[in-house]
């Protein structure tokens, strides 16, 4: 008796291990990255770059990094074209990257964000990210160490913790879209002459079509914490005038954003004022002055000249929105729940465009370092 119920249950349980519904490695093809692009045809390229494992027998298993490409006149049917160019089925469930590129998207990203957010095995955290070429050529790139997803997405983590660039996923880039408050920005990726990957700028957003503007360098840091984005630090160097410079460090930040509307024109102004702490790497004194080394440096004239080039690049920067009617602040949203009657009687997307934008940016040298 007691050998029949021992026998039943590993009877039991080799049929769970065997259920219906498990998925086997060796019918799977891994995608670590994704791209599309726009043809000379107008027509839609999409790639990926998926390791493929085949069984070799004897507990062995054979894998290979592949690149698969699939044109259509539209995305439908590009999925079942990729499947059946390689064995196994597509697992995109570990797509780091979404490389779209730049001419496709002044065309709108939204349907290629659809088919991975509403995918319930889709890897939601997916980086999406704009390439000023290609982006298959991008994603064809052969380095020597790592699959290019994964170089791809150091290079977009390190930028990220640096705030040279945001943090966009599939998830938050969906939710952007779809919020008539606000646009998104998205980061930019481009390769040198000797094929190395060259992560920075970001591209501007009209809902989900880039604009063709993009800010890159100082500018691109300095939108991000207009956007209260800071992540760990922030670099960012400037010229106080022709012959002085100073780089630092943004350590910390204190972003007020407030949206008020003139009762007699309807005039919507956005007032941002930013607080900055910084760490002072660099001071480049006018070597034409004979400085002695050690006499001190004025902090308090220091933090002026360092807030009012501030201030001037950041009417720069809110005047790149405008040209792009990118309400990357969330002007909209804040003025939706200031002003709702007004909000709802808005036409957003023409109305953006004659927003008075006043910013001021203070400075505060919190550590000068072996500077001075």
């Amino acid at each position: 008796m007691k050998r029949m119920i021992l026998i039943t249950i590993t009877s039991l349980i080799c049929l769970l291990v065997g259920c219906w519904d498990q998925s086997l490695l060796i019918n799977k093809k891994f995608v670590n990255g994704v791209s599309f692009d726009l043809t000379d045809e107008d027509k839609i390229l999409g790639t990926v770059r998926a390791l493929t494992i085949q069984n070799k027998g004897g507990g062995l298993f054979d894998v290979k990094d592949e690149i698969v490409e699939a044109t259509r006149p539209a995305l439908t049917g590009i999925q079942l074209d990729l499947n059946n160019k390689l064995p196994g089925q597509i697992d995109a469930s570990k797509a780091y990257v979404i490389l779209i590129g730049q001419e496709l998207a002044k065309n709108g990203i939204h349907p290629f964000l659809d088919i991975f957010y509403r995918n319930k095995n889709a890897y939601v955290a997916s980086r999406v990210v704009i390439t000023k070429g290609k982006a298959s050529e991008l994603l064809a790139l052969e380095p020597e160490t790592s699959p290019i997803a994964f170089v791809i997405l150091k290079g977009l983590l390190s930028a990220e913790i640096s705030s040279k660039i945001p943090k966009e996923t599939v998830f938050t880039a969906w939710t952007k879209i779809v919020d008539p408050g606000q646009d998104i920005v998205l980061p930019s990726i481009d390769k040198d002459k000797s094929n190395k990957i060259i992560i920075g700028g970001i591209n501007l957003f009209d809902g989900d079509k880039f604009t063709g503007i993009s800010l890159t360098g100082k500018d691109s840091s300095l939108l991000l914490l207009l956007m209260n984005r800071l992540e760990k630090v922030s670099e960012i160097a400037l010229y106080l005038d022709k012959k002085r410079g100073a780089s630092f460090y943004v350590t910390s930040l204190k972003r007020d954003l407030k949206v008020k509307v003139n009762k007699s024109t309807n005039k919507i102004i956005s007032k941002v004022n930013l607080k900055l702490h910084i760490t002072l790497v660099n001071y480049s004194n006018n070597p034409n002055k004979n400085i002695n080394p050690n006499e001190n440096i004025n902090i308090d004239k220091l933090n002026k000249e360092i807030s009012a080039e501030l201030t001037k690049q950041a009417k720069v920067v809110t005047d790149s929105l405008i040209e792009a009617n990118c309400d990357a602040l969330g002007v909209g949203r804040k003025l939706a729940s200031t002003h709702p009657d007004l909000w709802k009687k808005l036409k957003w997307k023409k109305e953006y465009k004659n927003v008075q934008f006043e910013t001021k940016v203070k400075v505060i040298i919190d550590k000068t370092g072996s500077v001075f």
